[in-house]
């Protein structure tokens, strides 16, 4: 329900209000009018007349007023419903948003925490590069038949094998977290649009 109908709705919900109250009125006023005129044309000072007057007044009177309060009360059962429907649409609408802004949030986090991550790894690799006696990279299955050629001809560099197989490992774990990467900023995508 847009704002116009919903103020529209509000200003004939108290047009009708003040109709009922001023109804109400007039109605008093025709019964105590009527009641003067049947039965006595002034005011009594008897007891029993003004007893007679209230039941008289309450009588008419009382069914139009609870008719008049049970529509104010449906009417009134009537708003809080349609608030509480809008409300509950809020909240749903709001905690979706909430839910794909915390989802975005995570995505976006691991995303930078795989950055630094390979940051790290790739720094690390370049210190182990330093330290390499070799200037040219070769293959793991390169550096494998030296070491097996190593072992045979007994000269080994147990050193230089496990900077070769870390730097090994730094290279596949760049991959995995550029993959990884990879998905992660295609689901950050399509939250964006």
């Amino acid at each position: 329900m847009s704002n116009s109908n919903k103020t529209k709705d509000a200003d004939l919900n108290n047009i009708i209000a003040e109709w009922g109250m001023t109804g109400l009125g007039v109605i008093g006023v025709v019964v105590f009018v009527l009641y003067l005129f049947n039965f006595h044309y002034g005011l009594s000072i008897e007891n029993d007349d003004w007893g007679a007057f209230g039941g008289y007044f309450g009588g008419i009177l009382s069914p139009v007023i609870a008719l008049f309060a049970f529509y104010l009360i449906a009417k009134t059962y009537e708003l809080q419903k349609t608030e509480l429907e809008a409300t509950r649409r809020l909240l749903k609408e709001s905690t979706d948003a909430q839910k794909n802004q915390i989802k975005l949030a995570a995505l976006t986090a691991l995303l930078n925490s795989n950055l630094m991550r390979i940051d790290t790894l790739k720094a690390e690799s370049f210190v182990f590069k330093g330290r390499l006696p070799i200037p040219e990279k070769k293959t793991r299955v390169e550096r494998q038949i030296e070491q097996v050629n190593d072992i045979v001809n007994g000269s080994t560099n147990p050193g230089l094998d496990r900077i070769n197989t870390r730097l090994d490992d730094i290279e596949s774990e760049i991959v995995i977290l550029q993959n990884e990467n990879n998905s992660l900023e295609q689901q950050i995508k399509s939250f964006l649009g």
